[in-house]
Parts: structure tokens; C-alpha cells; sequence
């Protein structure tokens, strides 16, 4: 008992110790306890106050550096924005300094300059040209050299040694190919307009112009500036010094430039249609003794002309001046329209007038703004116009002190288109919008008018087939210079002989033309592209490198041409009349005995002695005359030997209707086939002995029977557009066969004669 006991309690000391042991030895030590937990929170929260006060110590630090930035910049920007006022308000003192020094300058300068050029205009022509004329040899333009001894018949004026440089030299070109009575109209109406200029005119060999006139500082862009204007009747060069030496690779010469123009009183020859003609210039004014010349400036601007302005620019501008141009085929100024008026009036504003005359595209005057103004005819526009100048525009002191003098001035030289060409230059976005397309609206309704005048005037002719005028007379003309420049009366005559309607795909061109067969003028049909190659061949005249064709005539008047369509007969104007009458005329009395032979014919061998045949064709036949374009709807058949008249017969009716017939068509094609012009605008067509009847009977029948009774066919040409023309062939068919053609029992088309 005591050793069970002794073992059990010494086995649960053993347990007891073996479970301490384990409890002890229980899992693996903690890494923090409550106290440390708390610790680690504390420190995460204080270090986050940390890093958020150093955050907004940062912030702080960068505000106040931002503010002083701006602050700065602030103080600089408004140290520079007063040193830049300071700057411009210096600039404008000094700007209004040296103005009134200028305009002091010119109070002293304009005196002088005036009396420069009081003595420089005061002089005469002739004073001024002395020493700058060279004399013309055996009538010819070439200038005597030294030591040269020959006849003396002229003299050239060298406007390059002219001493003063001013005077210039306004060449009028006129048309030569116009008549003697337009070239006068032209030429009194020129000098009608430059009565009042004071220019030196003198009469040029050809039947032209020269007037000499000053320069007055006007800025041409060479020393010859040729065809400044150019129209159908006249073209204008421009003569002065601008340049005294030659110039090469950029560099001025030494050598002078020849700038020669022929002076009043000289001759020279000329050989004209194998003729030696002796020509002269001659002054026209009192030339030579001429003072105080008119201005080129006051000249061109009258014409709405300005070429003051780089060569370059002048030439990519010629275009755009050719609408701008306001002068008249007859050397007068067109009237500037109420809506153009009011646009140049509305557009004269916030512009800086000045007193002292200047060139346009330098600045604006106040004596063009008046000659613009009373250039306008509507009163109440001009009225309009002349408020606005103060009260929307700025003037300098000189313009305001001068105003009443300046207008006085103005209402002296009137010309409302000065005022499209202020705008130009100094209103330019205006112009552009709003002047630019009215000029270019003014130009095209003049151009429309001009050319509805022109069509006026141009007399209307029809293809009149007894009229032997064809294109070969036309190019004769053409050849010997009679069109005078004029595609007018080029389209006058192609009236006479061409005539256009349309057709299924495009164009269909009438012609009259003489046809040799038949002795006379008859009408065909051609295409585009045969037409054109004719009136290709005709050069009218030359327009620089262009040749001037009949083309060009029939394109500009081609509605004068045109046709609605085309008739056999027709009382409508519109409508194109193939039918222009008989070869024949009608006699108010018969000869009997004299058709007595041709009717014993009809009857005897025609008719075989049947009364009621010979009646037939002789009605038939008279119907077809008596009701030209009609149809009978029926076709005869002549069947019989050879050599028993029937041919004569028939000719004699072909030759009634000349030019209206066909005697020999001897293919059925021609009547069915696919071309088939030869019964086009045939009154009769004879058949004879026509082959093919039998290839494809049927249907060549059934094709013939149409063509006997239908109102219209189409035509197939070669080389010409499809077309449908009325159906006005009535047949006859001549034929020695036997069975010619098969009709049918209830067929009533066909009346057999055998």
C-alpha cells in the first residue's frame, strides 16, 4: 500500500512537473504588450504633427516667396509700363516737335519751291526742249550724227536731256484700223478733254495724239511706260524722265538712255499698199510757246489711272485696274452710280487728312477728298459726304486752316472716282469688302452694256441662199484688213452664213455653202470640230502673240446665231427656215407652145395616153409646188424600156426644184439605211433603178412605206450629231424591171404607171 502510494504520488510529481514544464515552454514570446502598443501610437501621431507643422512651415515660406514674386514682378511691370508711357509721350513730343519743325520748314521751303517751279512751268515748250533735239534724216526717225550731212526732215525730242526733268509725254495711240470719221471723233474728243488741262498737243503721223504735260513729281515706274491703258480703240503710253542713265547687273552706267520721242513738224515716209506715202506731226495748239502744263497726276487721276507704284507691283496689278478704269472707249469720264457713291462716302472715315498735295498712296489730301466729293451727282450723297469729313475723320492743322480753300479748289477739278482711290490705299480692308465688288459690278454691267450695244447694232441676217456671201468672202475680207480690229462686223457677216440649233447630243452648225453640183448656194450640216478648223484658217488680226480667228467672233456672238430648231418652212423667227424659195420665178403668163412637147411626154409616154394618170402626176406634181412642205403620201412607179423618157421626165422635175431634189439615188439605203441625208430636206427624190430592193424585200418595204407617209425621220450623219428633221420627200420610183417592189393588195401608198 505504502509503495502504491509512494509510486503514485511520485508518478503525479513527475505529471505535475512535466505539465509546469510544458506550460512554461508554450508557444513563442510576444513582440509588444498593451504598454508597448500604446507607446507606438503615440509616437505615429507626433511624428504626423511633426511632418504636418513642417508642411505648413513650407507652405508659409513659399506664399511669402510667391507674394514677394509678385510683388516684384508687379513693380516691374509697372516700372516698364511708365518708362513705355514715358517713352511714347516722349516719342509723340517729339513727333509733334519735329512736325512743327517740318511744318516751319515748309512755311520757309514752299515759297522756294514754289518759285523753283513757277520759273521751271513758266518756261515754254520749246524753251524747255532746246537742247534736247536731234534732227531726223531723209524723212526717217533716225537721229543725225555728228559730222552727218543730209537733209534735215524732223526732230526728236530726248526727254532724258531735258534740263528740268518735268515734262512728260502722253501718247495716244488710236486704232488704225478704224475709219477716218471714228479716228476724228476719237481724237476731238481727246483734245475736248484736254482743253482745260493746258497740254501741248500735237497731231502724230498715224492720225494719234501727243500731249505734253509736267510730271509733277509723279513717280512712274520707267521712263516709258507702255500701254497704261488699253482699249479696243485706243491704247495710251506714258513718256518721261525718270531714270538718266543705262543700268546693268544693278549698277548705273555711265551711259545716257535714249528716251526719244518725235517732235511737231517733222516728216517722215512710209510705204503703204506698194504706195510712198510722206506723213507729218503736226502742233495742233499754239505747242511750242505752251506754259504752266497741266499735271499728269490731275490727268491720270481724272481717268481713275494710278501706276505711281513699283514696276512689279504695277504689273501684278493690271488686272485688278483694268475694272477701276473709268474712261471711255471715246475718251470721256463714266458717271459714278448712286450705290457706288454711297459706298465711298460711308467709307471716308478715321483717316488723317492732310493739306499739302501728295501722291494718294502716300496720304490723304484734302483736296481730293473735295474734288471726290463734288465729282458725286446726287446732292444729297455729296451733302452726306461733305459732313463726314469732320466729323469722322482727323485733320491737321494745315487741312483745318486751309478747308475753305481747299473745297474751293475741289469744286474746280470734280471726279468722284479719286475717292475709290483713297480707299484703296488707305482703307484697305473697305475696299476690299465693299468698293472692290462694286467696281467690279460697275465694270461687268458696262462690259454687258457694251456689248448689247454692239449687238444692237449688229444687223440680222438669215442664210439667204441667193446671197453668194460665203466664208471664202469673209476670209478675203479678213485678208485684206477690212474688219478694223471690229469682231462685230466679223459676226455680221457669219450672220449671213452660219446658223445654230440644238441638237440631241449638243451643237448641230448650218452652213451655206455653194455647191457645184447643183450651181448653187445650198445648206449643209457640219460639227464642231469641221466648223472650227474652217474659221481657224481665218486670222483676222494680231492681238500681241494671239491670233484674232473667226472662232473668236463666233464664240463672243454666239447667241446671235442660235435657233431654237430648224423647219422646212416656218413663219417663227426663232425657228431656222431651210426652204428660201425656187430656183425659178413664177411667170404671170404661159407660153403654151413651149411646154406643149414636155406635156405630149407626160401624157403620151408617161401616162401611156391614160387621161386619168396624166391628170395624177400632173396634179401630184403641182401640189407638191403649190403647198411647199407638204406630202402627198404617195409615190409613183415608173415602169418601161430603156430610152423612152422617163429619165428626162424626171429631170426636168429636179430642176424645177433645185436644191430641194434628189434625181439619181440609186441605193435603198439612202432612202432606209442607217445615213440616209440624201432625202434630208428633199422636196422629191428619185429612185432610179435603185439596187437592193430585194435583199431584205420586207423590211426595206416596210421602212419605205414610212418614210412615204411619216412627218419626220432622224438623220444620221457622219460626223454630226443625230438630229430629227421633218419628213417633206415625196418619191418617185423609175425602174425597167418587171416586178420592182411587192405591194400588197390593200397598200394605196404606190400609183404604178407602166
Amino acid at each position: 500500500m505504502t509503495s502504491e502510494e509512494s509510486t503514485s504520488v511520485e508518478t503525479k510529481s513527475i505529471q505535475s512537473i512535466n505539465v509546469k514544464h510544458i506550460t512554461l515552454e508554450k508557444g513563442s514570446k510576444r513582440q509588444y504588450n498593451r504598454k508597448s502598443k500604446t507607446d507606438n501610437k503615440a509616437k505615429e501621431l507626433m511624428d504626423k504633427l511633426l511632418e504636418e507643422q513642417e508642411l505648413a512651415r513650407i507652405k508659409c515660406e513659399q506664399d511669402e516667396f510667391d507674394a514677394q514674386k509678385k510683388e516684384d514682378e508687379e513693380q516691374e511691370f509697372t516700372r516698364h509700363l511708365i518708362e513705355d508711357i514715358a517713352q511714347k509721350k516722349l516719342k509723340e513730343q517729339q513727333k509733334q516737335e519735329q512736325q512743327i519743325e517740318m511744318d516751319q520748314f515748309l512755311e520757309k521751303l514752299i515759297p522756294i519751291a514754289v518759285q523753283i517751279k513757277e520759273e521751271i512751268v513758266s518756261k515754254t515748250i520749246m524753251e524747255r526742249v532746246k537742247n534736247a533735239m536731234i534732227n531726223t534724216l531723209n524723212y526717217t526717225k533716225i537721229g543725225q550724227k555728228e559730222g552727218e550731212k543730209k537733209q534735215v526732215t524732223g526732230k526728236l525730242i530726248d526727254l532724258t536731256l531735258v534740263e528740268d526733268g518735268d515734262l512728260c509725254m502722253i501718247d495716244f495711240d488710236i486704232n488704225k484700223k478704224l475709219s477716218i470719221e471714228e479716228t476724228d471723233i476719237i481724237r476731238q474728243n481727246i483734245i475736248d478733254n484736254m482743253h482745260s488741262a493746258n497740254v501741248g498737243l500735237v497731231k502724230t503721223a498715224h492720225d494719234g495724239l501727243h500731249a505734253y504735260c509736267n510730271r509733277d513729281g509723279y513717280t512712274l515706274p520707267s521712263n516709258r511706260c507702255v500701254k497704261c491703258i488699253v482699249l479696243d480703240s485706243i491704247e495710251i503710253d506714258i513718256f518721261g524722265q525718270m531714270f538718266k542713265y543705262k543700268e546693268h547687273g544693278g549698277m548705273e552706267q555711265k551711259e545716257l538712255v535714249q528716251n526719244r520721242v518725235v517732235g511737231p513738224n517733222s516728216s517722215f515716209r512710209e510705204t503703204k499698199n506698194n504706195k510712198r506715202e510722206t506723213l507729218k506731226y503736226e502742233a495742233i495748239n499754239d505747242w511750242a510757246n505752251m506754259t504752266h502744263l497741266a499735271s499728269l497726276r490731275e490727268i491720270l487721276d481724272s481717268w481713275n489711272v494710278g501706276i505711281e507704284i513699283p514696276f512689279k507691283e504695277y504689273v501684278d496689278k493690271v488686272n485688278m485696274r483694268e475694272f477701276g478704269w473709268q474712261i471711255t472707249e471715246e475718251e470721256t469720264i463714266y458717271m459714278m452710280n448712286d450705290e457706288l457713291a454711297q459706298a465711298c462716302v460711308n467709307g471716308l472715315k478715321n483717316l488723317e487728312i492732310h493739306y499739302y498735295p501728295q501722291s494718294i498712296n502716300m496720304e490723304v489730301s484734302l483736296l481730293s477728298v473735295f474734288s471726290g466729293l463734288y465729282g458725286i451727282t446726287n446732292e444729297q450723297i455729296r451733302a452726306e459726304g461733305m459732313k463726314n469729313i469732320r466729323q469722322y475723320n482727323k485733320l491737321t492743322p494745315n487741312a483745318e486752316m486751309n478747308y475753305g480753300q481747299s473745297s474751293f479748289n475741289g469744286e474746280r477739278k470734280p471726279n468722284s472716282w479719286i475717292l475709290t482711290k483713297i480707299l484703296r490705299y488707305h482703307n484697305k480692308d473697305y475696299y476690299e469688302q465693299i468698293i472692290k465688288p462694286l467696281l467690279k459690278q460697275n465694270y461687268e454691267v458696262k462690259k454687258q452694256q457694251k456689248i448689247s450695244d454692239t449687238v444692237q447694232q449688229i444687223e440680222n441676217h438669215e442664210n439667204d441662199l441667193k446671197d453668194q456671201f460665203t466664208l471664202i468672202d469673209v476670209s478675203s475680207k479678213a485678208l485684206n484688213g477690212k474688219y478694223e480690229n471690229k469682231l462685230e462686223l466679223v459676226a455680221q457677216n457669219l450672220l449671213r452664213i452660219i446658223k445654230v440649233i440644238p441638237c440631241q447630243n449638243g451643237w448641230c452648225f448650218i452652213i451655206k455653202e455653194y455647191d457645184c453640183i447643183a450651181g448653187k448656194n445650198t445648206i449643209k450640216y457640219k460639227n464642231k470640230t469641221a466648223l472650227y478648223d474652217q474659221l481657224r484658217s481665218i486670222r483676222l488680226w494680231q492681238d500681241g502673240k494671239k491670233h484674232i480667228t473667226a472662232i473668236d467672233a463666233l464664240e463672243q456672238y454666239h447667241s446671235l446665231l442660235e435657233k431654237i430648231g430648224m423647219k422646212f418652212t416656218s413663219n417663227n423667227e426663232g425657228i431656222f427656215n431651210v426652204f428660201q424659195g425656187f430656183k425659178y420665178m413664177q411667170l404671170d403668163e404661159v407660153d403654151q407652145i413651149k411646154i406643149d412637147k414636155f406635156l405630149g411626154l407626160v401624157k403620151d409616154t408617161i401616162s401611156v395616153n391614160d387621161e386619168r394618170v396624166y391628170e395624177y402626176i400632173l396634179n401630184w406634181f403641182a401640189f407638191i409646188v403649190q403647198n411647199v412642205g407638204k406630202k402627198t403620201e404617195t409615190a409613183i412607179i415608173l415602169k418601161g424600156l430603156q430610152g423612152i423618157g422617163k429619165n428626162v421626165f424626171t429631170n426636168v422635175l429636179c430642176e424645177l426644184l433645185t436644191g430641194y431634189s434628189s434625181k439619181n439615188i440609186t441605193d435603198i439605203d439612202d432612202f432606209v439605211g442607217k445615213f440616209n441625208t440624201a432625202i434630208e430636206n428633199k422636196m422629191l427624190a428619185i429612185a432610179n433603178e435603185t439596187k437592193n430592193f430585194g435583199e431584205s424585200r420586207m423590211s426595206n418595204m416596210d421602212a419605205l412605206k414610212s418614210i412615204i407617209t411619216e412627218s419626220s425621220f432622224e438623220i444620221n450623219e457622219k460626223y454630226v450629231h443625230n438630229h430629227e428633221v421633218e419628213n417633206v420627200v415625196n418619191i418617185m420610183i423609175v425602174t425597167n424591171n418587171i416586178y420592182p417592189l411587192k405591194i400588197e393588195n390593200s397598200d394605196r401608198r404606190y400609183v404604178v404607171c407602166e
